[in-house]
C-alpha cells in the first residue's frame, strides 16, 4: 500500500513539472522551427547578452572564428553542418560602381535555442 501511495504521488510531482515546463518547451519549439536566421549582435540581444560578450563567447567555445588578417568571423563548419550557423553573402556595390562582396556569419533559430539553452534563457523570455 506504501508502494503505491508512493508512486501516486511521484506521478503528480512529474505531471505537474511537466505542466510548468509546457510554456518554455513550446516557446523553444516556436523558435527552433522559425524562418530566418539573426546576426550575432540581434542573436545577442535576443538572449539578452552583450554582443561583446556573445562573440567572445562563441569564439571560445568554437562557433566562430577569423582567419588571420580578416575582420570577418566565419563559422565552423561543425556548426553549419549542424543548422546552427549559417553565412550570408551580400553583394553591396560602391560609389566608384564596382562591387564588394560581403560575408556574415547567422545564428539560426535552431542555434539560438542552443544558446539559449547554453546561457539559461527560457523559451517564453525569446518568444
Amino acid at each position: 500500500m506504501l508502494q503505491n501511495a508512493e508512486q501516486a504521488e511521484h506521478i503528480e510531482s512529474q505531471s505537474k513539472l511537466i505542466s510548468e515546463m509546457a510554456p518554455k518547451v513550446d516557446g523553444f519549439d516556436l523558435i527552433a522551427h522559425a524562418d530566418g536566421s539573426l546576426c550575432i549582435t540581434d542573436a545577442a540581444k535576443t538572449l539578452q547578452k552583450r554582443p561583446k560578450d556573445l562573440f567572445a563567447w562563441m569564439g571560445q567555445n568554437g562557433w566562430i572564428y577569423k582567419r588571420t588578417g580578416s575582420a570577418t568571423w566565419i563559422g565552423y563548419q561543425s556548426k553549419t553542418s549542424q543548422g546552427l550557423l549559417e553565412h550570408k553573402t551580400t553583394t553591396a556595390y560602391r560609389s566608384d560602381g564596382s562591387e564588394k562582396i560581403t560575408e556574415q556569419v547567422r545564428v539560426t533559430p535552431k542555434g539560438l535555442t542552443k544558446l539559449a539553452l547554453v546561457f539559461g534563457v527560457s523559451g517564453t523570455e525569446l518568444v
